[in-house]
């Protein structure tokens, strides 16, 4: 149309991503590594698990009383034990009273250092299972 009628505009057409770049992974068996050097919580986890996993679906024992807490997240479960222990190491926080970590160990264990277990159970990155 614009050559037709002969107006001075260059036409670039640059392609768009392929459904393939969007949609699938050339490695999609590749873990993510934690990369965190002095990584908190690595350790916590049982072995052959690290804490780059991303949409957890996880449990944690209280090594105290023995009660267990079970959480999923979209986000990478570092982020989210990180969190957890935040929560439980400074329960009198005003952001973080209403947390569940806050409110168990303010009952049940205040003033005591936090020692709790975490576990993974599975990943899952669909919402709907994951709930």
């Amino acid at each position: 149309f614009v050559r037709k009628l002969d107006l001075p505009i260059n036409v670039i057409f640059i392609p768009g991503k392929k459904l393939s770049e969007l949609f699938c992974s050339s490695r999609p068996h590749d873990q993510k590594q934690c990369i965190i050097t002095n990584c908190g919580i690595c350790p916590k986890l049982p072995e052959g698990v690290n804490c780059a996993i991303m949409y957890p679906v996880y449990r944690i024992t209280c090594n105290i009383c023995k009660q267990q807490y079970v959480g999923e997240s979209s986000r990478s479960l570092h982020d989210r034990l990180t969190e957890h222990l935040r929560y439980a190491t400074h329960p009198e926080t005003t952001s973080n009273r209403d947390e569940a970590m806050a409110v168990h160990h303010r009952q049940y264990h205040n003033g005591v250092t936090p020692n709790s277990s975490p576990e993974l159970p599975i990943t899952e990155s669909n919402t709907i299972p994951r709930k």
